[in-house]
C-alpha cells in the first residue's frame, strides 16, 4: 500500500484490524523471581489437592461428638505440620491449632473460646453451626486450572505459582519497544525552550503508559524531522513494537507513513474517525508492529488507550478488555458533540456510594493539562449529546 491517505475508518474497525494483524510474542520459561508482570502463555494446573487433607481453621479442639453438652477427654495435640498419630475415638478430643490436620474420626473443631477445660477434661456446652474445617481439595484438585492462560502475573499470582510448585512458568516474552519522538521543535524536559521550541512531554507520557502495562521503556530517542535519520535508526534497532510520536498527519514534515513504506511496512490504516486522534497510522512488517501517533499529547493519550493498548496486550499475550459501563455524568454540559466520534477524557469518582464520571475541560488535542487526573474516557457518539448518562471506559478504578 502506498503512503497515501485512505478513508477514515470507525474506531471499532481499527481495533478489529489490530486484532487481525498482531500476534503474541514468543514463549519462554522464566524463574519465579523473574515472573512478575509477565503474562502466562499456558494455563497453570494443580497437581495436588489443596488443602492436602482436612484442616482446622481455628485454634481449639477437634471432636467426634455430635451433641452437646458433653464432657470429653483431651488425649493429644495437633499443630500445623503434625501428622495425627491415630484416629479420634468416642469420648475424646485433640487440642488442635489453626492449619492442623484433622485426624480420622474428627467431625468438627470447637473454638477454644467456646469450651471450658479442667486438666484433661473438656466441657462443651454447645456447638457452632460452622464445623471450622477446610475439606481436602476444597480449593483445588489435581487437574484444576488455578491460573488461566493470558493472566498477568502480579503478587497474588506469584503466591499461587509458588504454592503449586510452578517455579518455571511459561510466559509470553514481553515486546521490545522502540520509540522515536520526532520534531525539530522538541527539547528535553530539563532544557529551557528557545523561540519556537517546546519540551518533549510525549516521551514521558508514553513511558508512564507503557510502564503501567508492565513493560520497560528503554529504547527511546528524540530525533529531528529527517526521514533518512529515522530510517537508519529504525533499521539499526531490534524491536517488536515501534511507536513514533508525531509525523502521522499530512503536513510537509510529517514523514511517518513515508518512513514505514520505505522500510517495507504495510500500512493497514492511517486515519480513524475519532476525536482526538484521527491521523493514527498502524502498520506491520512480519511480526513487527508500528504506530505513528499524532503529536498532540491528548491524541497520544486517547489513541494509546483506544488502539495501541490493545496491540501491546496482544503482543504480551493478553488482549485487554474493552467494557463500557453506563455512568451518571456530572457537569454534562462540558460534553460537546462532534461529527466524529469522541473519546472524552474524564474523571470517574465515587460520590454518595455511587460511581459517577465528570468530563474534563479541554481546549484542543494539544491541551496536555486535560489528562491530569483522567482515569476514564466517555464515548460521545457523533452529533449525539449526553442524556445524563454516558458509556464510559474505565482506565483505572477511582
Amino acid at each position: 500500500m502506498d503512503a497515501v491517505l485512505v478513508a477514515m475508518i470507525p474506531l471499532n474497525k481499527a481495533r478489529d484490524m489490530v486484532k487481525a494483524h498482531v500476534r503474541p510474542g514468543l514463549v519462554a520459561s522464566v524463574d519465579l523471581v523473574d515472573a512478575m508482570g509477565k503474562v502466562l502463555a499456558s494455563p497453570i494446573l494443580a497437581k495436588e489437592f489443596f488443602p492436602d487433607g482436612d484442616r482446622g481453621t481455628m485454634d481449639g479442639y477437634v471432636v467426634r461428638a455430635e451433641q452437646a453438652p458433653v464432657v470429653l477427654k483431651v488425649v493429644g495435640e495437633i499443630r500445623a505440620g503434625d501428622v495425627p498419630e491415630r484416629a479420634l475415638r468416642d469420648g475424646e478430643a485433640f487440642r488442635i491449632f489453626t492449619g492442623g490436620l484433622i485426624p480420622e474420626g474428627g467431625r468438627r473443631v470447637v473454638p477454644q473460646e467456646m469450651v471450658r477445660r479442667e486438666g484433661d477434661e473438656l466441657h462443651i456446652e454447645s456447638f457452632s453451626e460452622n464445623p471450622f474445617i477446610r475439606p481436602r481439595g476444597c480449593e483445588a484438585r489435581p487437574g484444576d486450572v488455578v491460573l488461566r492462560k493470558g493472566t498477568r502475573i502480579g503478587p497474588a499470582e506469584l503466591a499461587i505459582l509458588a504454592q503449586v510448585g510452578a517455579v518455571r512458568p511459561e510466559v509470553v516474552k514481553p515486546p521490545v519497544l522502540l520509540h522515536l519522538a520526532t520534531g525539530n521543535e522538541l527539547v528535553a524536559p530539563e532544557c529551557s525552550p528557545g523561540p519556537g521550541q517546546i519540551r518533549d512531554s510525549n516521551s514521558s507520557l508514553l513511558r508512564g503508559l507503557v510502564n503501567a502495562m508492565g513493560l520497560p521503556f528503554e529504547n527511546s530517542f528524540r530525533v529531528n524531522d529527517d526521514p533518512e535519520v529515522m530510517c537508519k535508526l529504525i533499521d539499526a534497532s531490534a524491536f517488536d513494537l515501534l511507536l513514533i510520536s508525531g509525523g502521522a498527519s499530512v503536513g510537509d514534515y510529517d514523514f511517518g507513513a513515508e518512513v514505514l513504506v520505505k522500510l517495507g511496512f504495510e500500512i493497514h490504516f492511517n486515519q480513524i474517525n475519532l476525536r482526538p486522534g484521527k491521523p493514527l497510522i498502524f502498520a506491520t512488517r512480519g511480526p513487527q508492529v508500528a504506530f505513528v501517533i499524532p503529536g498532540n499529547p491528548l491524541s497520544h493519550f486517547v489513541t494509546f488507550h483506544a488502539v495501541i493498548r490493545r496491540a501491546i496486550g496482544i503482543l504480551s499475550g493478553m488482549d485487554r478488555g474493552w467494557e463500557w459501563i453506563d455512568l451518571e455524568v456530572v457537569d454534562e454540559g462540558r460534553l460537546k458533540p462532534n461529527p466524529r466520534e469522541t473519546l472524552w477524557p474524564a474523571q470517574a469518582f465515587i460520590e454518595g456510594g455511587k460511581l459517577k464520571v465528570r468530563p474534563q475541560m479541554w481546549s484542543s488535542s494539544g491541551d496536555s493539562f486535560a489528562i491530569a487526573t483522567t482515569n476514564a474516557l466517555i464515548l460521545v457518539n457523533a452529533d449525539s449529546p449526553s442524556n445524563g448518562f454516558a458509556q464510559t471506559l474505565l482506565l483505572d478504578l477511582p
